[in-house]
């Protein structure tokens, strides 16, 4: 029989790789995490970790384990703090995953004031990559999304929508570059542009949704990651952007750059909020919902 101890210190090591840390982590000796795997090791008669140097790495036996000890844990955890609060009370853990523009646009400042709001709730918000908020909602790691519709196909939560994302051409308010409603894809190509990556998928959509086309070139000045830093370049005459309205709307840089014509925004992608359907019976997570969807206005 496997014991509790056993799993969570399989996903400590997993999680640190490393016996040293795992030990720091649970306030136990590293000795004892060393023998706890070794016990389930030998009860398995498996080995679930390769030794390489003072790294631990999970075989294949071991990550198919972890899978299932992380989930487990998960669900042990959210089962103990909802039997510590009351259903019926504003306490307990409020846990949501979303992109980093929407996240910083708008969920940020949501959570903040829900959480000023209930001092008594643990307010957790996560920004990271599509496939893997998807991952840890599907693993109850999280009660909440707010991600696009087009990676929400496999997705078993409920939905609720938020917002249709749209993106706009912003360029320097000296207008260095001379764009206006006479822009054409030939000559957007030629002007320096700042990107959100390489392959910026949002830069291809408003070219072929605005311009009719994708440019054989793109005069490439700049690729950063951050939206932020994209609208200060753009302030600073580098160079022009496509950025989501939501995100320009917010951000310090909105009234002091250019965007053009309003017949130049284009569509994106909808937005919903995705929760698990149990977490109704949580005051905490019926409240949670109520807000975000009574404040999904201040995007636009």
């Amino acid at each position: 029989m496997l014991e509790i101890s056993q799993l969570q210190t399989l996903v400590a090591v997993a999680k640190e790789n490393s016996f040293s840390k795992a030990a720091d982590e649970l306030g136990v000796t590293q000795s004892a995490i060393s023998q706890s795997i070794k016990n389930l090791e030998t009860k398995l008669g498996v080995t679930l970790f390769n030794r390489l140097g003072k790294k631990a790495v999970l075989t294949n036996e071991g990550e198919k384990l972890h899978q299932l000890a992380s989930t487990f844990i998960t669900q042990l955890n959210n089962t103990v703090d909802e039997i510590r609060h009351d259903k019926d009370k504003m306490s307990g853990p409020i846990r949501i995953g979303t992109l980093t523009g929407i996240g910083k646009s708008w969920l940020g400042y949501e959570m903040l004031a829900l959480s000023e709001s209930f001092p008594e709730l643990k307010v957790e918000v996560k920004f990271g990559f599509e496939e893997d908020l998807l991952k840890s909602f599907e693993g109850r790691h999280l009660d909440f999304l707010v991600l696009p519709e087009s990676v929400l196909s496999k997705c078993s939560g409920e939905r609720i929508y938020i917002i249709q994302e749209k993106l706009a051409l912003v360029y320097p308010n000296d207008n260095k570059f001379q764009l206006g409603d006479h822009v054409t894809l030939e000559s957007i190509g030629h002007v320096p542009t700042i990107l959100f990556e390489s392959h910026d998928h949002l830069h291809a959509k408003w070219c072929k949704m605005a311009l009719g086309g994708i440019p054989e070139h793109v005069n490439v000045r700049l690729v950063i990651n951050s939206h932020g830093k994209m609208l200060e370049a753009v302030h600073n005459g580098l160079g022009i952007a496509v950025i989501p309205t939501h995100v320009l709307n917010r951000s310090y840089y909105n009234d002091k750059i250019s965007r053009l014509g309003s017949k130049f925004e284009v569509e994106n992608d909808k937005f919903y909020l995705v929760y698990h359907k149990e977490g109704l019976d949580f005051l905490r997570i019926r409240e949670t919902i109520d807000r975000l969807v009574k404040n999904k206005k201040r995007l636009l």
